[in-house]
């Protein structure tokens, strides 16, 4: 996986390594890209890569979470706010993400996309009470994971749909949606 930065600084060139990897993610399949040759085109050693890193996958991980954790700063702590107006948000982003879609497409990724969204919103307590507050344990995961999934099938049908739809649109369809299912 990825290491869990300490100082500003450390977490300022892992976002380095993490941006070095989504910049050669442009270029070619991930499958493709080598340590070797990300290191290479970063222009830092092996060690230096393996400090923040265990591998390839752990600095893919690391994207990912850090995107989201990049929504998460980006909405602040407002619980209050009209869902149509959260939702539009999160559309808005993700049409913001265009590159890292782009490169988890070209390279058959989205799925961890889901994945790594599902882990980082069951970490979240507060997440699932807002999302049904009845229910606890495994089943509270469940129906975050279930919530969640469904939600980035969405915005990558949205994308893979060239974002046809504006954000203002999606967001008012999916509210609306959501409202019905409740």
């Amino acid at each position: 996986m990825y290491k869990l930065c300490r100082t500003d600084h450390s977490a300022r060139r892992q976002r380095e390594l993490e941006r070095g990897l989504l910049e050669a993610m442009k270029c070619q399949r991930y499958e493709d890209i080598s340590i070797s040759d990300l290191c290479q085109h970063l222009q830092i050693s092996r060690k230096c890569f393996y400090r923040y890193f265990d591998g390839k996958d752990g600095a893919l991980c690391a994207l990912i979470d850090h995107t989201l954790l990049e929504y998460g700063e980006r909405r602040g702590a407002s619980d209050r706010e009209h869902l149509s107006d959260e939702l539009e948000r999160v559309f808005c982003f993700w049409k913001e993400k265009r590159e890292l879609l782009d490169a988890l497409e070209a390279s058959g990724l989205t799925q961890v996309l889901a994945e790594r969204a599902t882990v980082f919103s069951c970490s979240d307590a507060m997440l699932l009470g807002r999302l049904n507050p009845l229910e606890e344990g495994h089943a509270a995961e469940h129906l975050v994971s279930f919530w969640v999934c469904g939600f980035i099938a969405l915005i990558l049908s949205w994308y893979r749909g060239g974002f046809a739809e504006p954000p203002e649109r999606m967001a008012r369809m999916t509210a609306k949606y959501l409202v019905t299912l409740r």
